[in-house]
């Protein structure tokens, strides 16, 4: 297969055909790979992750070939370059997507069909991996199963899959350490359940036949049984004519089900904890500040005591900087040449002292959002001011309700129509959930990886906008951490000298303490005694790698994306919903990053960036009142700390919410002192995008927006948020021990049924307990194949009973149609001209070239964070103090 070339040679191509060429002509390692583009070694056998697949799909379809080999119909007007560039930007949003969802067939099928809008002549690249399209998407989801399973298993990762930055030898002392818990954790239990030498001291008939265990699942029964015909003068074990009584097949089943449910139960919290101390703090490497045995003078209790570095210094602190630096940037309220404040609304909050520490990136983000939470409302105002003058100019039934539905979304997303200080609450909390999300993008993927991860984030950020409840963000966030971190495989980050050597002593209890543990526990038992523990520590072992394994990165990658299904396959696309409002509102997360280096990321895959991303940039907003001589304020961040309270954060925002709410109110008054100016604009505006605001543009902007929840989407959200509500870590413990109960409970039931059937003495049982797990396993899996089927059978009968109730025939929609005027909607709603396909002209509105790009990107990455007590800037686009014009 074709292999994309590095991170390197994409950032520096000047078109597609020499990406295509230089991935074809070099064979080089994919950039995923942890982003450096070195050639990996001959002798490992890393399996393609996600982003090489993507690669060789993006090459395979900017050879020139491909797009050539395209029958476009005749009412497409449009090149075939064009066509192959639309294709290219939907693998890109799909990426961007969980790959369970990728694969998804209902998902899917929102997306464009290029092969039934153009299809590939006979004989060609294109036309080949359209016929074998068929079947990979009735095996996709299998093929993911196992992919994921061979990435994620603690067990099956050792031999499958190539890791730069985790040797083998490493997880192979992971996978040894996993077993060494687990054995012990079965020494527990068996204690437990079935305590030892019970039976042995009793010398009576009537103390052995009244002994009952202290502990274990069967409490009330008898433990023992007495032998007559017993030989006391034997010298061989057991000796005793009390002996253990032999349970029956049903009995021991569930008793060993039992005790590998408490070695299950004690083992994953000692083998999760042992894994995250180990690989968060041992296997780290030690800071450069604390390698005493690097320098002359160097102390080794100098070093060992030696504070931590400072959180203000962070990179999610720097991050949090840039993008709350963007989000005053976009808003006009600070301008970088004079390197003070401009914004008439910034300078009214500045009045309320300042806090001079926060607590945390994300109080940090919130500071952020303070300041910039009345200019946002008062954009938010104009817009909605916007919908209500089309309103009164508009007497068309339909087209009000269209309208009507507008005002009503942008109600509900900021609660505009409400009191005042409640909707700057509301915009606090969406600004400071976008500083978040772009600083995410900021710290994980600006300076990392290769253009198409990059590029992929960007979409990721364009889609969570739509995400607007933040268990979805959260669960949209984890799925996608996991996806990403599987294929950057970063590098572990320094940790102090301190940490280091407490987490040492730690692993080292946890391992040293259960060996010690299980040699003294394995002198105590007989021959027979040591055989039964084994049987059941591998029953265990079975469990928890065969199933209990599988089936949490089953779930992880699986179930809990499902939650995210119905929005993702209501709007799917989000760069293609249509925004046709005079008034901007760049503070969405896309909006917070970077434009120059969102079109250098674009540019070096040889793809246009969409138009959402163009209309990112500053706004006119109200300036600070008088001539030059204003007193102008610099702005200067607060520091962060740890040990701050947050009382005083909380009081400053309180008294900013205050003024701001006053403010609020004087900035509508003033809107609506200026009605016949504002409806006059507004009026020209409609007039000169008169395609966006037509009827049908409107019905289809409805229809992209509105979105109608199914019937227990709320159940399914607080499920999510009780799953997403813990660290990683605990979330998978989580998850592992709820299955171990799901299983006990199994067992339990299937014991019960036995006994109804009269077949727990059978030596059978044990297999119809299993057969019992294999029927349940089946009907689980056709149950929502089931359900999908009657439903689409009730939606076919309503069809056809309302067609002949209207007396007309069904008309089914042609599905080659439907897929050409997708592609006529991504073409108008991507790209402003068909032909450019090349990004320059956008570099050229920018005022950017290509040659400068880089340059200036870097100028702004060394820029966005800002440091405590700088002045906090923006570029004066001007060149004579004033602000970019709408």
């Amino acid at each position: 297969p074709i292999r994309a070339a590095s991170a390197a040679s994409i950032a520096s191509a000047p078109s597609n055909r020499s990406v295509v060429s230089a991935a074809t002509s070099t064979g080089g390692a994919s950039a995923a790979s942890g982003g450096s583009g070195a050639r990996r070694p001959k002798r490992s056998r890393r399996p393609a992750t996600r982003i090489d697949r993507l690669e060789q799909r993006m090459a395979l379809r900017r050879d020139p070939g491909w797009a050539s080999a395209r029958r476009l119909p005749d009412h497409v007007e449009a090149e075939a370059d064009a066509v192959s560039t639309v294709e290219q930007h939907q693998l890109l949003v799909q990426a961007a997507l969980p790959p369970y969802l990728e694969e998804h067939p209902r998902v899917r099928r929102r997306f464009l069909d290029v092969d039934e809008v153009a299809p590939a002549e006979e004989g060609t690249a294109a036309h080949k991996k359209a016929s074998s399209r068929w079947w990979k998407r009735r095996t996709a989801l299998a093929r993911l199963s196992y992919n994921l399973i061979k990435a994620d298993h603690r067990f099956f990762n050792v031999p499958f899959v190539y890791r730069r930055h985790e040797s083998r030898p490493t997880r192979v002392f992971l996978a040894w350490a996993t077993l060494v818990l687990i054995f012990w954790a079965e020494a527990v239990a068996a204690l437990y359940v079935s305590p030892y030498r019970l039976c042995e001291g009793l010398k009576s008939e009537h103390n052995c036949l009244e002994a009952k265990a202290p502990t274990g699942l069967f409490t009330s029964r008898g433990q023992c049984e007495w032998h007559e015909n017993r030989d006391s003068s034997c010298r061989r074990e057991p000796c005793d004519k009390c002996r253990d009584r032999d349970p029956s097949a049903s009995q021991e089943t569930l008793e060993n089900s039992w005790e590998a449910f408490i070695c299950v139960l004690v083992a994953l919290p000692c083998v999760l904890l042992f894994e995250y101390v180990w690989l968060t703090w041992v296997r780290a490497p030690v800071r450069e500040k604390d390698r005493f045995w690097a320098t002359r003078d160097g102390s080794w209790l100098a070093a060992a005591t030696a504070s931590e570095d400072p959180a203000d210094d962070s990179e999610d602190v720097r991050a949090v900087a840039a993008a709350g630096a963007h989000l005053l940037e976009n808003l006009g309220q600070v301008v970088k040449r004079d390197a003070a404040v401009v914004g008439a609304d910034l300078s009214d909050a500045l009045r309320v002292p300042q806090p001079e520490r926060v607590a945390s990136a994300a109080a940090l983000a919130d500071w952020y959002a303070v300041l910039a939470s009345v200019p946002c409302a008062r954009l938010v105002l104009r817009r909605r001011r916007e919908i209500e003058d089309a309103l009164d100019e508009s007497e068309d039934p339909a087209r009000r309700q269209h309208l009507e539905f507008l005002r009503r979304d942008l109600d509900r997303d900021w609660h505009c129509d409400r009191a005042p200080r409640n909707f700057v609450r509301r915009v606090t909390t969406q600004l400071s959930a976008a500083i978040l999300l772009a600083a995410r993008y900021e710290e994980k993927f600006k300076q990392h990886g290769s253009a198409l991860q990059r590029s992929a984030a960007i979409y990721q950020l364009l889609l969570v906008q739509f995400l607007d409840k933040p268990v979805e963000r959260a669960v949209y966030r984890r799925v996608m951490d996991m996806d990403f971190e599987r294929d950057l495989d970063e590098p572990l980050e320094a940790v102090s000298l301190r940490s280091w050597l407490f987490a040492s002593f730690a692993a080292f209890v946890l391992i040293a303490g259960p060996i010690a543990f299980l040699l003294f526990f394995g002198r105590q038992l007989t021959a027979k005694e040591q055989w039964e523990w084994w049987k059941v520590a591998m029953i265990a072992i079975a469990i928890i790698v065969l199933v209990v394994e599988p089936l949490r990165i089953l779930f992880l990658n699986f179930i809990l994306p499902k939650v995210l299904i119905p929005k993702i396959k209501h709007y799917s696309d989000p760069a293609q919903i249509p925004m046709p409002y005079r008034t901007r509102l760049p503070v969405f997360a896309v909006d917070l990053v970077d434009p120059a280096h969102v079109v250098e990321t674009f540019d070096g895959l040889g793809l246009p960036p969409p138009r959402r991303l163009r209309e990112s940039g500053g706004v006119f907003l109200s300036r600070i009142s008088g001539g030059a001589d204003d007193d102008r304020r610099a702005l200067s961040r607060p520091r962060v700390e740890n040990r701050v309270h947050l009382f005083r954060f909380t009081r400053w925002r309180r008294s900013v919410a205050r003024r701001q709410a006053v403010a609020l109110d004087a900035a509508a008054a003033r809107t609506d002192a200026d009605d016949d100016g504002r409806r006059t604009t507004n009026r020209e505006h409609r007039f000169a995008h008169s395609t966006q605001w037509s009827d049908a543009s409107l019905e289809d902007m409805r229809e992209a927006l509105d979105f109608k929840p199914p019937l227990l989407y709320g159940f399914v959200l607080v499920v999510a948020l009780l799953v997403n509500i813990l660290p990683p870590a605990a979330e998978e413990l989580l998850i592992e021990e709820g299955l171990n109960f799901f299983i006990l409970f199994g067992v339990s039931v299937a014991d019960m049924l036995l006994v109804l059937g009269n077949l727990a003495g059978s030596a059978w049982a044990p297999l119809l307990i299993a057969l019992f797990f294999v029927v349940v396993a089946m009907v689980l899996a056709w149950l929502p194949t089931i359900i999908g089927r009657s439903r689409k059978q009730a939606r076919k009968a309503a069809a056809l009973a309302t067609a002949r109730l209207a007396a007309q025939p069904s008309a089914d929609v042609d599905p080659a149609a439907a897929s050409q005027e997708r592609l006529r909607k991504a073409l108008a709603l991507l790209y402003d001209d068909f032909g450019d396909f090349r990004g320059d002209s956008f570099m050229s509105e920018r005022g950017v070239s290509r040659s400068s790009a880089g340059s200036f990107a870097s100028e702004r990455a060394g820029s966005g964070s800002v440091a405590p007590g700088s002045p906090i800037s923006v570029e004066d686009p001007s060149g004579s103090g004033g602000l970019p014009t709408q």
